[in-house]
């Protein structure tokens, strides 16, 4: 808004620019009153025409562009947002799928892996190299996830508006997230190691994850 207000009054000072000269021109040569000749206004036309035409084509494809620009960021937001959803869903199902692996015995047996890794992180069994691959393999599929809400982010950031007032909307993204894999997210760590999801993941997985989770490097 704020860039079309500034186009647009850049507009309106070409054609003050264009018409001063002109009757400036008109004031010099004597002519102080308004002209009943049609060919004064004619030319007057012309004129105004051939110097104004130009600007407001330019205006007019600013506009254009502007407005191919917004729909294209619209587009990202949604193609993003899309991207999410999925991976939550898939990430949402694999934490509440039963754990069909008896090295814990029966007790955890078929209950939801987000009970087992609740009882990893509590002590009341050991971990072993089997469940800390699988954890690291899920780990590493958040930390993608939240790549994807750290674009969206900057997305919601970059958003046209009339007031910087939409730093919020990150903030709300980031406070869900949050709430819902902060606290499993830290438990995970806890079981396999900082080191050992440092190895597993890029340095911008990594940063994606402690940007969005807010999970802490020393748990």
């Amino acid at each position: 808004m704020k860039e079309f207000r500034f186009a647009l009054l850049v507009f309106i000072a070409i054609s003050a620019a264009a018409v001063m000269p002109y009757f400036l021109a008109m004031y010099t040569a004597g002519n102080i009153s308004i002209s009943s000749n049609n060919q004064d206004w004619g030319g007057f036309g012309s004129y105004i025409g051939g110097v104004i035409a130009p600007a407001a084509s330019l205006l007019a494809g600013y506009l254009v562009y502007k407005s191919f620009a917004s729909n294209a960021h619209q587009q990202k937001l949604l193609l993003a947002r899309e991207s999410i959803s999925r991976l939550d869903c898939v990430l949402e199902k694999k934490l509440e799928a039963p754990f069909n692996n008896d090295c814990f015995g029966a007790e955890y047996h078929g209950q939801p892996l987000r009970v087992v890794i609740n009882a990893l992180s509590n002590n009341k069994m050991a971990a072993n190299a089997v469940t800390n691959k699988g954890l690291l393999s899920l780990l590493h599929n958040i930390a993608i996830m939240t790549e994807s809400i750290r674009y969206y982010i900057g997305l919601l950031g970059a958003h046209p508006s009339t007031e910087k007032d939409n730093h919020w909307l990150g903030d709300l993204e980031k406070s869900y997230w949050i709430e819902k894999y902060s606290a499993i997210c830290s438990r995970m760590v806890r079981i396999v190691g900082q080191s050992s999801l440092e190895d597993k993941l890029s340095a911008e997985q990594l940063r994606s994850f402690q940007f969005v989770l807010g999970v802490d490097n020393e748990l």
